[in-house]
């Protein structure tokens, strides 16, 4: 007799047969929808199922949608869900003009929840400094240019290597900006 298996079960059958494998942030926010619904902690699961909702919109609208979504599309889906999820805190704060104080804690909740499955950035400080040293380190007549932005921003996601995941790139560019005025 022929048996059906859930659908998570065939995208898991498919993605071990196509030899792709799953980002490793992906894997970490599958085992915590996991947790959290054995937990029966129904906002932490239904949070994660959105953001993995997200992920799987991003991998099936990529240029090959049987491949599991890259682990960029995986932080990029969190940070957007990260940012959904602070404007509308923003929304409900104690100080706007309607409060409603258990969205804003719900919504804390999720934002901290999501933060936790991203890469750690390096801080602030860290960052400055090692951007100053790229662009000191470029010649006078490349400071000046229009790709000096682009140069810079190469040479500090080489320098930051494995961290460079956990940067926020539009801080990053802001950051060089300001440098390169300088």
């Amino acid at each position: 007799m022929y048996r059906t298996f859930p659908r998570s079960l065939h995208a898991s059958i498919r993605t071990l047969q196509s030899g792709t494998t799953t980002s490793p942030i992906e894997l970490r926010l599958r085992d915590g929808l996991k947790a959290a619904m054995k937990a029966r902690d129904r906002p932490a699961a239904n949070c994660l199922k959105a953001v993995l909702a997200e992920v799987t919109n991003a991998a099936k609208a990529s240029a090959n949608p049987n491949e599991p979504a890259s682990s960029s599309a995986v932080i990029t889906a969190l940070r957007k869900g990260v940012e959904k999820r602070r404007e509308a805190a923003l929304a409900y704060a104690p100080t706007s003009p309607s409060p409603h104080p258990e969205n804003h804690s719900a919504l804390t909740n999720e934002i901290t929840l999501l933060q936790s499955f991203l890469p750690s950035a390096p801080p602030p400080e860290a960052l400055k400094e090692l951007i100053q040293s790229v662009v000191d380190s470029l010649e006078e007549g490349v400071r000046g240019s229009k790709g000096a932005v682009g140069v810079v921003m190469k040479g500090v996601m080489e320098k930051l290597g494995e961290s460079a995941a956990g940067a926020d790139r539009k801080e990053v560019g802001r950051i060089v900006g300001e440098l390169l005025k300088k």
